[in-house]
């Protein structure tokens, strides 16, 4: 059964790096069978600002002990540090 992933990512600075985690992250999830289902910064808020400078990320997985591997991919770890 797939599984969905959920994350709320605050943007403090675009760098190059940056731009070069989202592009990679998208490929490792494409090799492994995600897919981000929606990501981007939140246009309606209608109550509350938490969500203001944010971006909801949704991925689907296939199992759940995908997204739990996920972390610890050798692919991942060579991108997480451009975050």
């Amino acid at each position: 059964m797939p599984a969905y992933q959920t994350a709320l990512v605050k943007f403090t600075k675009r760098t190059p790096g940056f731009i070069e985690c989202v592009e990679k992250s998208a490929q490792i999830l494409a090799k492994y069978g995600a897919e981000y289902v929606a990501r981007g910064l939140e246009k309606t808020v209608l109550e509350g600002g938490y969500l203001e400078g944010r971006a909801v990320v949704l991925s689907k997985w296939p199992p759940l002990e995908v997204i739990e591997e996920f972390f610890h991919w050798e692919d991942y770890q060579k991108v997480k540090p451009l975050r």
